[in-house]
């Protein structure tokens, strides 16, 4: 049993310390808050589990923290106001919002209640209401986010509105199913009695919260990390080459009547790379030869000499002849092909992990060498491409 806790304890730590780790590098190459406050809040997460662990394992540190936090919570303290303070400015963050005073009132409020707790005489309630106001706070932060979503759902992309309005509804269940965990721990398991303190310092619902806060938080950060890592290299190769602003005619000669017009978390999530994005656009652009290597829709590159419309790779070979012919950069291919699949700019930028204008810009280019003004056009010519007159 203590083996596999302790695989558990090391797997949770390992966990932690992913976003902790991706989310300081964004934060130096962005200086983007919110990655600031993802590293503040793993880096705590970290810090408690090594304290949880060490309870687990030694007998006499058990003893000690138990009675310590019995009479001066001071570090559980801290650990909790530092991380719904962090999830606080999280929130915010995403909402694009400045931070909510009433919130963080609410948060000093509790933290001051929970200083005075200590003083009510030992006792499972003492405990239960010193966890309880917590869980609240956090299932008001859950609740404030999915209310400010579907208050202004014109200020945000519909498919990140419902990614983040998910991430908030599991934060208020988390925090209902923590309190229902802590009333039958405290009140059936823990020992507040003459003979001794015991207390479960554990909580597995909360552990379940934090990893899939954990699960979220690298669904943002390893796609941006990744580009951020892809552009550098492709910077430096280019002799770091300069940014160029994308003009304002790029975005309004688009079909517009299959885009979505609004940008959630633009200057959050996606702004933060915008340059970078920019910058591996710039290389991108550049025209290929016609003899260079092409990419299938898997990412996979295959030099055009060998790609035959009878080949092994014939069902590509269409897609990787037309991308020839109309001189696709690698980027513009992968866009061509989202856009064969009907996708709109909000969802090519989304998975591509560039910014919405970059992706116009893309699109922008491929019309230009089509020679299309309209989708449509576009998936036409597409259709009636024949490879074999091509090779």
């Amino acid at each position: 049993m203590e083996v596999l806790l302790l695989i558990y304890n090391l797997l949770l730590q390992t966990l932690y310390c992913i976003p902790v780790v991706y989310a300081w590098i964004l934060y130096q190459h962005t200086r983007k808050q919110l990655y600031l406050y993802l590293t503040g809040l793993f880096f705590f997460y970290f810090i408690e589990n090594i304290i949880i662990l060490i309870t687990e394992f030694d007998s006499e540190f058990a003893y000690f923290y138990d009675t310590t936090f019995m009479s001066v919570p001071t570090i559980r303290t801290i650990i909790f106001t530092a991380v719904l303070l962090f999830i606080l400015q999280i929130t915010t963050s995403i909402l694009k919002e400045n931070t909510n005073y009433i919130l963080l009132s609410l948060l000093g409020l509790i933290v001051l209640f929970m200083l005075f707790v200590p003083m009510m005489k030992d006792s499972a309630m003492k405990v239960f209401i010193y966890y309880t106001p917590c869980q609240v706070f956090s299932f008001l932060i859950g609740i404030y986010g999915m209310k400010r979503l579907k208050m202004h759902p014109e200020k945000y992309d519909d498919t990140l509105s419902r990614q983040f309005l998910r991430v908030f509804l599991w934060t208020a269940i988390f925090s209902v199913l923590i309190i229902i965990e802590d009333v039958i721990v405290i009140f059936n398991f823990d020992n507040y009695g003459v003979t001794g303190i015991h207390i479960t310092n554990r909580s597995f619902t909360e552990n379940l919260m934090s990893i899939y806060f954990v699960y979220t938080a690298l669904r943002i950060l390893v796609p941006y990390l990744r580009s951020l890592m892809i552009s550098e290299e492709a910077a430096a190769s280019a002799g770091n080459t300069g940014v160029q602003a994308i003009s304002a005619e790029h975005e309004t000669t688009l079909d517009s009547d299959s885009e979505s017009q609004t940008v959630f978390l633009d200057d959050v999530l996606r702004g933060s790379l915008d340059g970078i994005a920019d910058v591996e656009q710039d290389i991108e652009d550049q025209e290929v030869p016609r003899s260079a290597a092409f990419r299938s829709p898997d990412g996979t590159a295959v030099p055009a000499a060998e790609i035959g419309a009878f080949s092994e790779q014939a069902d590509y070979s269409k897609f990787y002849l037309f991308s020839r012919d109309y001189q696709l950069t690698p980027r513009e291919q992968h866009i061509l092909q989202l856009l064969l699949e009907n996708k709109t700019n909000v969802e090519i930028a989304d998975d591509l992990c560039i910014s919405i204008g970059t992706a116009k810009a893309h699109v922008h280019n491929i019309f230009a060498k089509v020679e299309v003004k309209k989708r449509q056009q576009l998936l036409d010519i597409y259709g009636h491409y024949n490879p074999t007159d091509a090779v």
